[in-house]
């Protein structure tokens, strides 16, 4: 079935996008939904949504069987375009108007916030996303394994490598 949907996708068939979506939409769907769980992203859904069977309609052609199943690069693609989504909203959010800023204040917080989204950058999709449920959101460990589904331990084994990898970028960096 598999090898039929990436025939037709390659082929440019929308029959192919139809039964690609009957296969995978829902899975797709879920992964989107809890990654983009708070309240100021719920409005990005149905845009990241989008973004992504159309980054697959266009990607399809890179595909390798070999190498993994339709379904994980598929959910790939959708968890990558959504942690850019986090990223970019999160970004956003960042930005307030310098008029209404102490001039102390936008050094620290600003560039901080900015920096933390930059060592953030080099840990796995998975690691990023913890940290940022964590240390931005400041979700509880307990409400990100029930999101993740996941043990509360490996929540806490994420943040401790996220946190020794980061350590050692600012060293490098000293």
């Amino acid at each position: 079935m598999e090898k039929e949907i990436v025939a037709l996708l390659i082929n440019r068939d929308f029959l192919g996008l139809e039964q690609f979506i009957d296969l995978f939409g829902t899975d797709i769907i879920k992964c989107i939904q809890a990654i983009l769980s708070h309240s100021g992203e719920i409005n990005y859904r149905k845009e990241v949504e989008n973004e992504v069977f159309y980054r697959i309609w266009q990607k399809i052609s890179t595909y390798d069987a070999e190498k993994s199943s339709l379904k994980t690069w598929s959910l790939t693609i959708t968890r990558n375009i959504c942690l850019d989504k986090k990223r970019l909203i999160i970004r956003e959010r960042n930005i307030i108007p310098m008029d209404q800023l102490p001039e102390n204040t936008f050094e620290a917080d600003y560039f901080e916030k900015e920096h933390f989204l930059e060592l953030v950058k080099h840990l796995t999709t998975e690691d990023q996303l913890i940290f940022l449920k964590y240390y931005y959101y400041q979700d509880t460990p307990d409400e990100i394994a029930d999101m993740l589904k996941m043990n509360v331990s490996q929540v806490y084994n994420h943040l401790s490598r996220g946190r020794k990898k980061i350590k050692e970028m600012i060293d490098l960096t000293l």
